[in-house]
């Protein structure tokens, strides 16, 4: 591969991967936005009729953030498998080996559970909502 070829096809990796870190960071945004949406929901008195209302979209955009967040990994890791080499050759051996060994014993990152609390709410209101349409025909 000529000179140029490789500098331009590194710039392109480094690019793309600024691009997915940089949107995985607005995701994670959007996450907390989410988060506070629900807690402000959860305290309001009018939190039955917002239920109602946008119920649907409560249950529908806790889902898309984790769509979303699991092509951004996907992407994240197809990089860091093809910036691997590079990577490694641009770094000093004692850089890599500090790296690696730090890196050895790390645990897993944790999958985010906004998503759960959003389930877990709109399960409530629609269990009342069930139980309030059987009581209702009770009467």
């Amino acid at each position: 591969m000529s000179l140029k070829r490789e500098a331009g096809s590194q710039a392109g990796w480094a690019l793309i991967s600024g691009g997915v870190g940089d949107a995985r960071v607005e995701v994670h945004r959007i996450r907390q936005l989410l988060h506070k949406v629900l807690k402000l929901v959860d305290s309001s008195e009018h939190k039955e009729h917002l239920y109602q209302v946008a119920g649907d979209m409560v249950m529908a955009i806790p889902a898309r953030v984790e769509a979303l967040e699991k092509k951004l990994d996907g992407l994240g890791y197809a990089l860091s498998i093809m910036g691997k080499n590079h990577l490694q050759e641009r770094l000093p051996l004692s850089d890599r080996m500090m790296i690696e060994t730090t890196v050895e014993g790390s645990p897993a990152f944790k999958a985010p559970t906004i998503h759960q609390s959003a389930r877990r709410v709109a399960e409530q209101h629609l269990t009342r909502r069930v139980a309030r349409r059987y009581l209702e025909r009770d009467q």
